[in-house]
């Protein structure tokens, strides 16, 4: 029954939220090469993915590519431009995945 679905469906949600918890959250970058992220759910072994969320950010993204330099576990993590700086006005949304 449809009913017997909806509810399977839910079972087997909240089991993938247990396994991989979502840890997500936003980002505004600092003036500069890098910018340090303060995130306490992050750990050494975590996969972070980011969104740019105005045109400056994805202009960054596009021309001077961004990515995950640094994870400190407990702590924060490190966005890095891989050329060029940010300006500051740079926005992001972020997804953490801790695996098992």
């Amino acid at each position: 029954t449809l009913q017997g679905i909806v509810r399977n469906l839910s079972q087997w949600n909240q089991n993938l939220l247990l396994v991989l918890p979502r840890i997500n959250g936003t980002a505004t970058l600092s003036a500069g090469a890098s910018t340090v992220v303060t995130n306490t759910s992050v750990k050494a072994n975590s996969q972070v993915s980011f969104t740019p969320t105005n045109s400056a950010a994805a202009l960054l993204l596009r021309t001077s590519g961004l990515y995950v330099s640094a994870v400190t576990s407990g702590a924060s993590f490190t966005l890095t431009t891989q050329t060029g700086v940010a300006v500051g006005t740079e926005t992001f949304t972020y997804s953490v995945v801790n695996p098992a």
